[in-house]
């Protein structure tokens, strides 16, 4: 497989992961708040989410380091199916918990095992091979498929209602797990069932070692973590809350699909732009750590701005702003973690930083919606908000010896 044909396929896949959530994503708070469940209750429930990927997250790492990518890959794409089909029909607090602890599984399986994939598949072919190129496409290529299953989501409420839609997601969940079992490919031997004694406890054991020693030895690694838990529970309190002020800002129901469908449709091509911006050529001249820091600085005070406007379309430009700050800010995420590591552990490490994120997650879920009912919405940004610039703040110094990137194989 040539390097092209390979960046296709990452691509692809990056894309169909995300299409299934975009469908439903104009819509995951205000679902369960028609069907009568309170913000609280809401927020509960996705705190449930954030919990059970912090439980899973690395264990899944360490099954895709042990048993293969493509079978943890395989695994993860069934229980996101599974999870939009109760969606579709949850009507109480328990169904919706149901739900999303299988997505939060899913979630867990499909994070680490994909990229891992991706950049040993890419060092088998070329050790020397830069990894800008293909991570910033595959955020770029997640954001339009996310923008597109948005818009498709909203039209689909239009005419519809939030049953079918969740059901169109579950059947292009089934696509991404067709699309798994047609491209990848494990690029060392997984363990087979009858190494499932003393040899498999024994590459568990050297797998979490050389994760545990990598993030020990590499402050770039501490660093992008530390990173990771502000940057989660800063948007977490933005995709809980966003939902319900756009409503109230619309003076609306909740029956506006088009306008829900099109800001989250917009917001994804903002992360889109955002990832597209601080592409290789983009950033000849300058480091990773600046453009970094400085697209969670512009993520920071465009959260902290979002409690500011009293109109919808202020609002929505506001809330692109974010995206924009987070589509720059994540690719590079990844490059600062996956050029630190090597490819021994590299799921489990990518694993850890999807828990640090899912820890801010949890913590946002719980804070947020109560802080919002007892002052507002702009107060829980806020303080989000100042989360994420004192932990840039805290952060940027120590990234300074990542001014050009480590080349690890």
């Amino acid at each position: 497989m040539s390097r092209e044909r390979l960046n296709r396929h990452f691509i692809l896949l990056r894309a169909l992961r995300w299409l299934p959530l975009g469908l439903v994503l104009p819509f995951l708070t205000i679902t369960p708040v028609d069907r009568g469940l309170s913000l609280a209750q809401v927020g509960a429930a996705f705190a449930v989410h954030s919990a059970v990927a912090i439980v899973l997250e690395v264990p899944s790492g360490v099954l895709a380091d042990t048993l293969g990518r493509r079978r943890v890959l395989l695994a993860g794409a069934a229980l996101t199916a599974v999870s939009l089909a109760v969606f579709a029909f949850a009507d109480a607090l328990v169904a919706f918990i149901a739900s999303l602890t299988a997505l939060a599984a899913g979630r867990a399986l499909i994070s680490g095992a994909l990229e891992a994939w991706y950049v040993d598949s890419l060092r088998a072919l070329d050790p020397a091979a830069p990894l800008a190129a293909g991570l910033s496409r595959g955020t770029a290529a997640e954001a339009v498929a996310l923008a597109l299953g948005a818009l498709a989501g909203g039209a689909i409420v239009t005419v519809s209602d939030y049953a079918v839609t969740a059901l169109a997601a579950s059947l292009a969940a089934l696509a991404y797990l067709a699309a798994v079992a047609a491209v990848v490919r494990d690029t060392h031997a997984p363990a087979h069932e009858h190494d499932a004694g003393a040899r498999m406890r024994a590459r568990v054991r050297s797998v979490v070692a050389t994760a545990r020693a990598e993030a020990t030895a590499s402050v770039t690694v501490r660093m992008v973590l530390v990173a990771a838990v502000a940057f989660g529970m800063s948007l977490t309190a933005v995709e809980l809350l966003w939902q319900p002020r756009l409503g109230e800002l619309l003076a609306t129901d909740g029956s506006h699909g088009v306008a829900f469908g099109a800001l989250a449709a917009g917001s994804m091509l903002a992360v889109a732009i955002g990832a597209a911006a601080v592409g290789p050529r983009a950033r000849r001249r300058v480091s990773i750590r600046t453009v970094y820091v400085a697209s969670l600085l512009v993520t920071a005070v465009s959260i902290a701005a979002l409690g500011v406007p009293d109109g919808a379309a202020l609002f929505a430009v506001v809330y692109l702003l974010v995206y924009l700050g987070a589509g720059a800010a994540e690719p590079l995420h990844s490059e600062l973690l996956n050029e630190a590591v090597g490819s021994e552990a590299r799921a489990t490490l990518i694993s850890a930083d999807a828990l640090a994120a899912q820890g801010g997650a949890l913590v946002a879920n719980l804070g947020s919606g109560l802080l919002a009912s007892a002052a507002s919405p702009g107060t829980a940004w806020a303080v989000a908000a100042a989360v994420l610039a004192l932990t840039v703040a805290f952060v940027a110094p120590k990234l300074g010896g990542s001014w050009r990137p480590e080349t690890r194989t």
